[in-house]
């Protein structure tokens, strides 16, 4: 199959996330498909391909099925599935190969009561704790002329760029930047009874998502970690408070069907769709 016919039948085994999976290779046992590539193929061109539907791939390979039999190079999350990359050992039967194949992660019962917030959020999300982002705070803050909330700070650190469950936008700073100085400039009505920032008491977008619906802190108190969340919809309508920190309101709304702003998607798994590099071979 070509490039676009690949893509189409990754797209059609990852949404939705679920249905048996069954591999056509013989010998390979169930939870899985593979899907054979044309060694014609340009390689890297397939990967950025797949990198920009899905985000940048894991750094760290997870478990993946036939291990014995290929060498595995890459591999994204999507949902509850892995599409994972690779190539059949050398042999008359070496060629490159695209598997997606189940993928689990703990449900939030099953976390320690003593984990952070962000700690619950790597959990449930599978994200390779190793992928750590350097940010100089200092510089940051100073243009933004505030300090921020120290568990938003280590969630950067921790994820970089990108969407939680494919569907919420965490900003970085400097988004968040631009954000502030065009709300500023289109004043206080659509946010009331709170200004934007960086009026005292002002909003700071923080995240947001397709469906316009936009996350904020309340700039109320001189130590950031005390910033509620305030959370809006499409309109001038008044928001919703939550007196919590990023990393738990986040945690919350992927995990919590009763949120009032949970993801709306019903996957099996949650993931981090990663913005933060490419996924070209050399």
């Amino acid at each position: 199959m070509d490039a676009d016919q690949l893509l189409a039948t990754v797209a059609g085994l990852v949404w939705p996330d679920f249905g048996e999976l069954t591999c056509d290779e013989p010998g390979h046992p169930a939870g899985h498909v593979c899907l054979p590539v044309s060694a014609s193929m340009p390689v890297n061109h397939l990967v950025e391909t797949i990198d920009d539907r899905y985000g940048s791939p894991h750094s760290h390979l997870p478990s993946l099925p036939c291990d014995e039999e290929i060498d595995w190079l890459c591999a994204w999350a999507f949902g509850g599935r892995w599409i994972a990359f690779g190539h059949f050992r050398s042999g008359v039967d070496a060629r490159p190969v695209v598997t997606v194949t189940e993928r689990s992660t703990p449900s939030p019962d099953q976390l320690p009561a003593e984990a952070s917030w962000l700690d619950r959020l790597v959990a449930i999300t599978g994200w390779a704790p190793g992928q750590a982002h350097e940010v100089d705070w200092a510089a940051v803050e100073s243009r933004l002329g505030t300090r921020l909330p120290t568990d938003y700070k280590r969630l950067v650190e921790t994820f970089g760029e990108g969407q939680f469950d494919g569907f919420l936008d965490v900003y970085l700073p400097e988004t968040m930047r631009q954000f502030a100085a065009c709300e500023a400039a289109l004043g206080q009505q659509p946010w009331e009874p709170h200004p934007p920032f960086p009026a005292p008491d002002g909003l700071l977008a923080w995240a947001g998502n397709e469906h316009e619906q936009a996350f904020y802190w309340i700039t109320e108190s001189p130590d950031p970690d005390q910033w509620p969340i305030y959370a809006t919809g499409v309109g001038p309508e008044e928001g919703h408070r939550f007196d919590c920190s990023t990393t738990e309101f986040l945690f919350r709304q992927l995990t919590d069907r009763r949120h009032p702003f949970s993801i709306p998607a019903d996957f099996h798994a949650h993931w981090f769709l990663s913005y933060n590099g490419s996924g070209e071979l050399s």
